[in-house]
């Protein structure tokens, strides 16, 4: 059992843990929306150090029929988040979307998709451009969120919420099942498309030289202007829209499955857009999952990446961190090419994690990656389970040292995972260890503090 405390997570003898995790998201429709044979995978991913995944399932799949649940795909999903415990592999449970719906992308099914026959765009430069350009999409969107009626005469939110209701309840069993994430980065429409457009109205009104034409001549002083105005809205579309949204799905949870509610913010959010969602209530049964990406994510442009901008947008997810005392697991990151520079992107976003004691699920696995030496450094050292209060941890990849500092409890037993067989643990206090191999080259270093209070270890 996973339980929340304040801003972080605990195993049932308090101590406290951390995940170090992958997006397992398979978004093909013929394959049944779920990965072949995921046994050896899950199995090298223990190896790694790996101790969550984030498993997408998707509305197409699960009610391909108004009010038909499709229980035999709900039995194989299943089945991958207890193959996944056998592992040893936390599971949060995402309901997946990308443009909204199947017919475009992956998500709501053909009958949800209430588009009013308007066209979509049969290019875009970039896939996630269609959420701006496709009037299809909007206007589907438009609909959902409006709570307009399927056929059958229902609303489409009130079948989602009945949906995730049997979800929460059919789910509820499965040990590793850490969570439900109503949806993945919600759009809400035509607000997106205003935003930016009374953003480009307000510019142009504000400042004589600036160019519509040109939105990368901007000023420093105009994007933030330009920005601010986009922020507004969206931040207006968290609190007036998705908050009630997540308040629906979390009353009609609640009464079948104790596990918390796991939220993002809206799409934007995902960049430097500030997120205007906020705690559910009060008793702590939820989960802040932001997304971070920096601008280049899915380009070829990656020789213009800017870790400067990746610092201040999760800085910003630590500070709605701080004003909803929350745990987070940003639920995506990375989505890196495998190139020379991949481990550094990599290593760069490890020292966010630590310097926030965040977890994480890197975005997303692809067959291969886990023996892929351009991500080697997914599989990091790391604290998963403290006995005591976690104060600061830090891996250096290159030296393979671990340096980590936490409140112990005494006589519990802290779990290092170590993608090495380390050589020596030196400590300031008195601890005993013992190290078990689970890879050829890795392991488990069980630490045990001989009393109470702070322990500073070095790992090497």
């Amino acid at each position: 059992m996973v339980f929340i405390r304040n801003d972080h997570f605990e195993d049932e003898k308090g101590n406290q843990i951390l995940f170090n995790g992958i997006n397992f998201v398979c978004k093909n429709k013929e394959a049944g929306y779920l990965f072949a044979d995921p046994e050896p995978v899950f199995r090298r991913f223990h190896e790694q150090g790996f101790n969550l995944i984030r498993l997408g399932i998707f509305w197409d799949g699960v009610e391909p029929q108004p009010g038909v649940y499709d229980t035999e795909y709900l039995e194989r999903v299943r089945d991958v988040a207890e193959l996944a415990w056998k592992y040893g592999l936390y599971t949060m449970l995402d309901m997946h979307q990308d443009l909204f719906s199947c017919k475009w992308g992956d998500g709501a099914p053909i009958w949800a998709t209430l588009d009013d026959g308007l066209p979509h765009p049969a290019n875009c430069t970039m896939w996630y451009d269609a959420y701006l350009q496709s009037e299809a999409v909007i206007r589907a969107a438009d609909h959902f969120w409006e709570n307009a009626p399927a056929e059958d005469g229902v609303g489409l939110l009130d079948h989602y919420t009945k949906m995730w209701q049997m979800l929460a309840e059919f789910f509820d069993t499965c040990e590793g099942v850490i969570g439900y994430e109503p949806m993945n980065e919600p759009f809400m429409g035509s607000l997106a498309r205003n935003a930016f457009g009374e953003a480009t109205m307000r510019c142009a009104a504000k400042f004589a030289d600036y160019d519509p034409q040109n939105p990368l001549a901007m000023s420093a002083e105009q994007a933030a202007f330009y920005m601010g105005v986009v922020a507004e809205k969206l931040v207006g579309f968290d609190r007036e829209t998705l908050m009630p949204f997540y308040r629906r799905i979390q009353e009609a949870v609640k009464d079948v499955s104790k596990k918390p509610l796991i939220t993002g913010a809206n799409i934007y959010s995902s960049s430097t857009i500030p997120t205007g969602i906020g705690r559910l209530d009060d008793n702590g049964c939820q989960i802040y999952a932001p997304h971070g990406y920096d601008s280049v994510v899915d380009s070829s442009r990656y020789e213009s990446f800017n870790k400067a901008n990746v610092e201040r947008l999760f800085a910003d997810k630590k500070r709605s961190q701080t004003e909803m005392n929350l745990p987070v697991i940003v639920g995506e990151w990375g989505a890196f090419p495998s190139k020379d520079f991949t481990n550094d992107l990599i290593r760069h976003m490890n020292g966010i994690l630590e310097q926030y004691l965040w977890s994480s699920a890197y975005w997303q696995w692809k067959p291969g990656i886990e023996n892929d030496p351009n991500y080697a450094d997914l599989s990091r050292a790391y604290p998963m389970v403290t006995a005591g209060r976690l104060k600061s941890y830090h891996y250096d990849a290159d030296k393979k040292t671990l340096c980590l500092s936490y409140e112990a409890k005494e006589n519990g037993e802290t779990i290092v995972y170590c993608p090495f067989i380390p050589s020596k643990a030196e400590a300031e206090g008195a601890i005993s260890t013992r190290f078990e191999t689970i890879g050829g080259a890795s392991g488990l270093l069980k630490v045990e503090a001989n009393h109470a209070g702070e322990i500073n270890i070095t790992i090497s």
